[in-house]
C-alpha cells in the first residue's frame, strides 16, 4: 500500500500537467537565418503543382523589441518572391517586401499576424480583418508526416470583392505546416 500512494502521486500530477495549457509562445515558431520550409503550392491561373521553399536569408535586429527577417521563396532554384517577418515579443507580421502581395512566395503567408501567447478559443485583429483559433492540442497528419498539438487558425479578411476566409496550421518548434491547402513537405530548422 505505502508503494501504491506514491505512484497514484505521481499519477495524478502527470495528469494534471498534461491537462494544462500555455499555448504556443513566441519561443515555439522558430526563425533563424537558414531555416526554410517547402509547401507544394498550385501556380495560377494554370493548375500545376510545384514545391516551393521559403527560406529566411537575413536577420536585422531593430531595438530590444523588435527583429526583422528577410525571407526568399524559390520554385525549382528560382527566387519568384521575397519578403519580411517583423517579431516582437508577442507577434510575428508577415509581409511581401514591397507591401502586400497576393501571388506564390511571401504571399503564402502574406498579411498574416500571429499574436502569441496562442492559446484555445482565442483571437486578435489582423490586417483588415481577425484571426481566430478555431482548434487546439490536435494531432494532425500533412503530407505524410504527423504533427502533435497543432493549432487551427482561421483569418477573416476583408477585401475589396467581400469577405474571405483563409486556414493555417501551426505546429510547435516547425510554424506553419499548412496553409489553405498548401501543405508543408519538408523543413530544415537550424
Amino acid at each position: 500500500m505505502k508503494k501504491l500512494i506514491p505512484a497514484l502521486l505521481l499519477l495524478i500530477c502527470a495528469c494534471q500537467k498534461s491537462n494544462t495549457t500555455t499555448g504556443i509562445q513566441t519561443t515555439d515558431v522558430p526563425l533563424r537565418v537558414g531555416n526554410s520550409w517547402t509547401y507544394v503550392v498550385t501556380n495560377f491561373p494554370v493548375t500545376q503543382s510545384d514545391t516551393a521553399t521559403y527560406q529566411i536569408i537575413s536577420q536585422s535586429i531593430i531595438n530590444s523589441d523588435s527583429t526583422v527577417f528577410k525571407t526568399q521563396t524559390s520554385i525549382a532554384g528560382v527566387v519568384v518572391d521575397s519578403g519580411i517577418i517583423t517579431k516582437t515579443s508577442t507577434t510575428y507580421n508577415y509581409w511581401g517586401d514591397n507591401g502586400v502581395q497576393f501571388f506564390a512566395g511571401s504571399g503564402l503567408f502574406d498579411g498574416w499576424r500571429l499574436t502569441f501567447p496562442m492559446l484555445p478559443q482565442t483571437s486578435w485583429n489582423a490586417s483588415g480583418g481577425s484571426v481566430q483559433v478555431v482548434a487546439s492540442g490536435q494531432n494532425v497528419t500533412v503530407a505524410g508526416i504527423p504533427y502533435i498539438n497543432v493549432y487551427t487558425l482561421v483569418r477573416n479578411a476583408i477585401t475589396p470583392g467581400g469577405g474571405e476566409a483563409d486556414t493555417m496550421l501551426v505546429a510547435p518548434r516547425i510554424g506553419i505546416i499548412k496553409y489553405n491547402g498548401f501543405p508543408l513537405v519538408s523543413y530544415q530548422i537550424q
